[in-house]
């Protein structure tokens, strides 16, 4: 059976459209990766920015009650000196029961007097 020059024009066609749809899912492809990679590192540099941000506003909250602990605010010892252990007492007593009462006693130990046995 031999082949027409059709059917190689055909076959020649066929193929150059398998090799245009191969290079341009190829390069489809490598820009998925890139813009993929892309994504990760800007998604990484968000992250640590905002771990930046808060330890730094957590440092600067940190600053701002030294600093007014240590210029002899009268109002805010007070405040730490009474105010936190109630607020922390109360927030124990919200877990821990009232009062704990015990309703049985332990038995007396036993009275034994050791005894040497000489015979």
């Amino acid at each position: 059976m031999a082949i027409s020059p059709a059917s190689n024009v055909v076959w020649g066609w066929l193929f150059a459209a398998c090799m245009f749809v191969l290079v341009g899912c190829s390069i489809l492809t490598v820009n998925a990766h890139i813009t993929l990679n892309d994504y990760q590192a800007t998604r990484a540099a968000d992250i640590s920015m905002l771990r930046r941000e808060i330890a730094s506003a957590s440092l600067s909250q940190s600053e701002t009650l030294r600093t007014l602990i240590l210029n002899s605010n009268d109002q805010t010892k007070q405040y730490i000196d009474v105010q936190i252990p109630v607020k922390v007492k109360d927030a124990v007593s919200s877990i821990v029961p009232q009062s704990i009462t015990l309703t049985q006693t332990a038995n007396p130990a036993i009275q034994a007097s050791p005894t040497l046995n000489n015979k």
